[in-house]
């Protein structure tokens, strides 16, 4: 039996078009990053793709190239694109349109996207103009299909990007929608952070030998540092602010659960002087736009957001994520710090957690396979905390008052403290 090929190591190794590989060059890639080396062999070769890997790894790239390749010189008719993309929130789908512009920069291929939020009229002139990509999330998407300006009987590849979260979000009865309209003879890539049987279900109902990549998805990555801060629940938002005033020019995403919860954080920030974008399901797509901008751009310190609103949010260089709140799913922490430690950049994730939010930190740190370093300060660590602590550590949390000293006295000397562990 032959042996298998190396994986590619760069792009140069790949068999693309020269007006495709100059559009590499310009985008700045030179070497190809894990999820790419894996799946573009196969996604090249017209193979269908299972990508199991995190966000902010590069699977971008590894879907673009080969639709951009194979429908290259091929130009679509109106109203009948020949690759659909479909991504979970509008911000996700900008970028995926962004990042195909420019790979396909020296190409005549054209691309659009479909999502609310926005009029339709534009996206529907695009269409009418001739697409080749669509890059589309599935209710605008649907409402196109509806009003017959969008046909999908001409789709040659099909991608299903953050699979995970088109089906947390609620998307799967619109997925099958379209699954429907779609050819049964198409290449499909489908791409997923983690892999619940949902996922799974899906999965194996369209695609057809895939070549499957696993990178470790339910692994965060190894660049973020994670700490996890016991709290009582009356004093979570007095830590938040401690924590993220001990870094004066550190900036965050900081996630909470609720619109509600997002609003008091952002408002409370404000009130200590900081700039603060605030992002929730609420806001319209042009305050959306504003409130991601400014914190690219860095007039603003501090990204406040829901996880409806972040999903799928892709901000460069997240030194620090903050959780005011413990996720109720450990979906959702992968998520949710996988916004840090990016392309081998260092991250950190910080957990703000009281008691009653137990049971959802065993449940990640089951998921990522590791315990959560507890980290305590003066003052936001009393006794009564204790189920939060790790046993096997002989770090306490300081007494109030009593600064982090500690007993030298070994346990059972008669030295040690008495009711160390809990006040009776």
């Amino acid at each position: 039996m032959a042996a298998a090929p190396d994986p590619p190591g760069s792009f140069d190794d790949l068999d693309l078009s020269p007006a495709l590989r100059q559009g590499v060059q310009d985008a700045g890639f030179v070497e190809l990053r894990p999820i790419q080396a894996a799946a573009l062999p196969a996604a090249l070769d017209g193979r269908d793709v299972l990508g199991l890997a995190r966000t902010g790894t590069g699977k971008t790239a590894a879907f673009a190239l080969p639709i951009l390749q194979r429908l290259e010189g091929r130009p679509a008719e109106a109203g009948r694109p020949r690759a659909l993309i479909l991504a979970p929130t509008r911000e996700l789908a900008r970028q995926i349109e962004g990042d195909l512009v420019d790979l396909g920069r020296h190409l005549s291929v054209r691309m659009a996207a479909a999502y609310g939020g926005v009029k339709i009229d534009r996206q529907r002139e695009a269409l009418e103009a001739g697409c080749d990509v669509l890059v589309a999330c599935t209710g605008r998407l649907l409402d196109l299909a509806r009003e017959g300006a969008c046909e999908l009987g001409e789709v040659e590849v099909l991608v299903l990007d953050e699979a995970d979260r088109l089906l947390d979000m609620g998307f799967l009865p619109d997925v099958r929608r379209i699954l429907e309209r779609v050819p049964d003879v198409r290449q499909t890539m489908f791409f997923s952070a983690t892999m619940p049987e949902a996922v799974q279900a899906l999965a194996q109902g369209v695609l057809k030998e895939p070549e499957i990549i696993d990178l470790g998805h339910t692994r965060p990555a190894e660049t973020i540092e994670h700490s996890l801060h016991p709290v009582r629940s009356t004093a979570r938002s007095k830590l938040l602010r401690t924590i993220v005033e001990a870094d004066e020019a550190g900036s965050a995403i900081i996630f909470t659960r609720t619109k509600q919860r997002a609003k008091q954080v952002a408002r409370q920030l404000e009130k200590r002087g900081h700039a603060v974008s605030l992002l929730h399901g609420d806001k319209k797509q042009g305050a959306r736009d504003r409130a991601l901008q400014g914190f690219r751009d860095g007039e603003v310190r501090f990204l406040v957001a829901t996880d409806l609103a972040a999903r799928g949010l892709d901000v460069e260089g997240v030194a620090r994520v903050v959780n005011f709140d413990v996720p109720l799913d450990p979906d959702t922490y992968v998520h949710r710090i996988g916004r840090t430690g990016r392309a081998d950049r260092s991250g950190e994730a910080i957990t703000i957690a009281s008691v009653d939010e137990l049971d959802q930190v065993r449940a990640i740190e089951a998921r990522i396979g590791a315990r959560i370093p507890r980290k305590f300060m003066p003052t936001f660590a009393p006794m009564d905390l204790h189920e939060l602590l790790d046993e096997s550590e002989s770090r306490k949390p300081p007494r109030r008052g009593g600064g982090a000293r500690r007993s030298s006295a070994p346990r059972g000397s008669g030295g040690g403290r008495r009711g160390s562990r809990r006040r009776r």
